[in-house]
């Protein structure tokens, strides 16, 4: 079992959770304050979702080792900016943005 360390990030905390999966799914410390610092925050589903949009990143910045590895993490925080969880997608922000309209239309689905 991976050994379970906390975050480096400053003016973040986690929770336990986060730090379980954190080090599970093998998220890089350094990769992580990347995600915090230019990511791009989303609000949904009662959360803040962080993720690195390629596109909104200096030219100079895209071909960075740190940035390719950023790409499809999404990290949550809660109200407080704590660290909730983290995960890996490969549509990351279409995810994000899909959630709403997927929970939208399972409700109305429901009510024919």
């Amino acid at each position: 079992m991976p050994v379970c360390r906390p975050p480096v990030s400053p003016g973040f905390s986690a929770t336990r959770h986060f730090v379980e999966r954190s080090s599970l799914r093998q998220l890089r410390d350094d990769v992580l304050d990347f995600i915090l610092e230019f990511g791009i925050r989303t609000r949904a589903t009662g959360m803040t979702h962080v993720t690195v949009l390629e596109r909104e990143l200096p030219w100079a910045w895209r071909n960075l080792d740190v940035a390719r590895q950023a790409r499809g993490w999404i990290v949550l925080l809660n109200d407080e900016e704590r660290l909730i969880t983290c995960y890996r997608r490969g549509d990351a922000n279409r995810f994000i943005r899909r959630k709403p309209k997927h929970r939208m239309s399972g409700v109305q689905l429901q009510g024919l």
